[in-house]
Formats: C-alpha cells, structure tokens, sequence
C-alpha cells in the first residue's frame, strides 16, 4: 500500500477495496490507477449520501456505498468536529462492506481501471476531510458551526492519527 493514499483509516478503507488483503497475485492494474489518481486525472467527483460518481478518461464511473442507520449516523456526527473524525470512531463504526462500482467502459475485471483510481481519489479526499466517510454513508445535515475548538494541548500526537 502506498505512502501517498490511505493515511487515515478513513481513506485506508478506499485503498483495501483497490488492494484487497485476500488476493493471491498482484494487480497490473494497480500502478495505473494510482498514476490517475496521482496526476489528478479523476475529475468531477462528486460524494453525496451513498454514491460517488467521477469521470476518469472519459468514463463515467458511479459507486454505490450501503448508508448507515440513524443510530450509527448519530454516533458519527457526535464523535465529531468540523471536517474532522477522529480514528478512533472508526472502530466504532461498519466497515466498507457492499460498496458496488458501475463504469460505462467496456473492461470485463470488476472493478475496472477507472473505478480503482477512483477508490484512490476517494481515499486521497478522505485522508483530506474524514468527515466525508460519514456524508458517503448518508449524513445530510451538517451539524451547527457553534463547534467548539480543542486546545491543542489536550491533543495527543502519538494517537491523533491513529495506528
């Protein structure tokens, strides 16, 4: 897994549908789909409430990402600051099971090449705005700005981030 995506354990789960621990060979495909993504070659990509949709050479791509309850949308939007989540919510949470890839491209392996740089893009935005994993699940409101902010002396560096 590269250094460049998946920094967050929000973004590592974009990252593990491209590269999944179970596979048996590596995927030629992979360094394609980072270079993509690595040269911002995803483009409009929009995240909303269960789908994402971006255009990768000129295809149309659109994953379906399972919402998440009431219950567990609460919890996240709770658990949370701003643009921020901090990992240690994600364990509390589902993981990315049921996230579906459609693209309009003829390749016949699924997810296809532009999917996967997708996967990155979503993974890059993420590690960027953790909070967008709870939009991508079906969050709609946001919460009111009267947030307030942490002192950072009540930050711990070595656990901010996580593993």
């Amino acid at each position: 897994m590269s250094g460049e995506f998946g920094t967050t354990v929000w973004g590592r789960d974009w990252v593990r549908l491209a590269e999944p621990t179970s596979v048996t060979r590596p995927d030629s495909r992979l360094p394609k789909a980072r270079s993509l993504a690595r040269r911002e070659q995803v483009h409009d990509v929009e995240l909303a409430p269960g789908v994402v949709t971006a255009s990768v050479d000129g295809h149309r791509v659109r994953i379906s990402v399972p919402q998440w309850d009431h219950a567990t949308l609460d919890l996240a939007r709770d658990k949370g600051r701003g643009d921020d989540l901090p990992d240690s919510v994600h364990a509390e949470l589902p993981g990315m099971t049921d996230v579906s890839a459609d693209c309009d491209c003829k390749q016949r392996k699924n997810p296809c090449l532009h999917a996967l740089a997708t996967f990155y893009e979503v993974s890059r935005r993420l590690d960027e705005r953790p909070r967008l994993a709870v939009l991508l699940r079906g969050l709609t409101r946001t919460p009111a700005a009267t947030a307030t902010r942490i002192p950072l002396g009540l930050l711990d560096p070595a656990t901010f981030y996580g593993d």
